[in-house]
């Protein structure tokens, strides 16, 4: 790992020179990078830029699909308010935060409205579950803490609403990516694992690449991408199951996103 971020720090076209050369040799040359400059980069918050090659056009489709996305998993029904939607992806493309979208969905009126009735059963089990292992994300889920935590959260919310469980799991989610977002590999060894053991649980992502289980291509997504897009990708697999356990059905999309949120190599 310290030869790898020794060699990030070093530019491309310095590498492309000198191969693969350790960084006591680079010290030698005199490439040695500052101390300054060895800290792991920041994850880059820009909203959730998609990439600097597409056009503004090409941006405002896929910030169109992002915001389409949200609000069908979000609310559990069709999105078909395009003056809503472009008024939204706008947002995006000026760039406004993920988290900013996302309260303006689950702290909306029309959000607070479906927050009636009691979750189902498994919706419940799975929200207490998650909801303990974002707590202790360094401990298994038979660790005796995670199993008392998971307990007290079922008890605690056993009376809630489905679409209140999605919204206490969706702020627990931002918090803890947040925690996270100081340096590039540390919020991608969060990431990964939790983006893999989602995608186990067997029903439709809204991207086939979503649906890997490998948590090496899930890190490598994610230190490709910004905390906009890494928080999404959580909070759009949190959606999905809880909508999927609790009878929720939430028309995707589009069968393939407009832009590269789940590429990876």
């Amino acid at each position: 790992m310290k030869r790898a971020g020794c060699l990030r720090a070093v530019p491309l076209f310095f590498l492309l020179a000198l191969g693969l050369v350790g960084c006591d040799q680079l010290a030698k040359l005199g490439l040695e990078p500052p101390a300054a400059k060895k800290a792991a980069p920041a994850v880059r918050e820009a909203s959730v830029e998609p990439g600097k090659l597409m056009t503004a056009g090409e941006k405002f489709n896929f910030y169109r699909w992002l915001v389409k996305e949200m609000q069908e998993q979000i609310l559990g029904r069709p999105a078909t308010d395009n003056a809503q939607i472009n008024n939204w992806a706008g947002v995006l493309a000026q760039q406004g935060s993920l988290e900013g979208v996302y309260h303006g969905f689950v702290l909306s009126t029309d959000y607070a409205g479906l927050e009636k009735g009691r979750a189902d059963l498994k919706a419940l089990r799975f929200f207490s579950s998650e909801m303990a292992a974002l707590e202790f994300p360094l401990l298994p889920a038979t660790d005796p803490k995670v199993i008392t935590a998971s307990e007290g959260y079922a008890k605690a919310h056993m009376e809630d609403s489905l679409f209140t469980l999605k919204r206490l799991l969706g702020e627990r989610i931002l918090e803890a990516s947040v925690k996270e977002k100081g340096d590039v590999e540390r919020l991608a060894n969060w990431y990964a694992p939790l983006a893999a053991k989602w995608s186990k649980v067997g029903i439709p992502l809204g991207a086939e690449q979503r649906l890997r289980t490998d948590e090496a291509f899930h890190f490598r997504w994610a230190t490709d991408n910004n905390l906009g897009l890494v928080q999404w990708e959580l909070l759009n697999r949190a959606h999905r199951i809880m909508n999927h356990l609790g009878g929720v059905s939430a028309i995707p999309a589009a069968a393939v996103a407009p832009a590269p949120i789940p590429a990876g190599k």
